[in-house]
């Protein structure tokens, strides 16, 4: 059985497809735990990690000063240990056997191993999306539609800083997998027969 790597849009529902077939599957399940497992490997600080994630919303100058920082030889730059921590604890976890991987880049990070599925999830009608978030974030519809573009503009920001790739390219993916269309039962069984081959 392969392993599979899910990048998803914010109140698609990827995270809970992920769970899913991690429990079909009788798999390891890993999201924001890889945090702690880096954190862990490379001595940072969870509260650090946390605090980059924040700070990661997109913010030019602080992509400019991360990257010059690094560019000058500051190896030692904490953002840059923090992402080396993170790549290697998902090239560990994959090679220790099947397993479920959502975000951190896990898709990018993962391209070159024949036994990854690479998987987007998205759902092409907002009003999903925004009643999903509305459902599982406990916030107003107001809130939700904040919400949904404050943590896609994350996420794609931080796969094209970390990747120098475009988030929801197809090209980055071998399966996208529309939530509008299919429910998360229907996905998770998609899923875990392409796994299988």
């Amino acid at each position: 059985m392969k392993s599979l790597a899910i990048e998803r849009e914010f109140g698609s529902g990827g995270r809970e497809v992920g769970m899913k077939v991690a429990e079909l599957a009788g798999i390891p399940y890993y999201d924001s735990a890889l945090m702690v497992k880096a954190a862990e490997t490379k001595g940072i600080s969870v509260g650090m990690l946390e605090e980059y994630d924040e700070k990661r919303s997109g913010s030019f100058l602080y992509d400019i000063a991360a990257y010059t920082s690094y560019a000058q030889g500051n190896s030692k730059n904490s953002v840059y240990e923090l992402f080396s921590g993170m790549q290697k604890t998902i090239e560990k976890l994959a090679a220790e056997g099947p397993a479920v991987f959502i975000g951190r880049c896990s898709t990018e990070i993962l391209k070159e191993k024949r036994n990854v599925l690479r998987v987007f999830i998205y759902s092409s009608e907002t009003g999903k999306r925004i009643r999903r978030t509305m459902e599982t974030e406990h916030v107003s519809e107001a809130e939700a539609k904040r919400l949904i573009d404050k943590k896609d503009k994350q996420r794609r920001n931080y796969f094209r800083f970390w990747t120098r790739k475009e988030w929801g390219d197809r090209g980055n993916y071998d399966l996208e997998l529309n939530t509008s269309s299919l429910s998360t039962e229907e996905c998770a069984r998609i899923l875990l027969s392409a796994m299988e081959k």
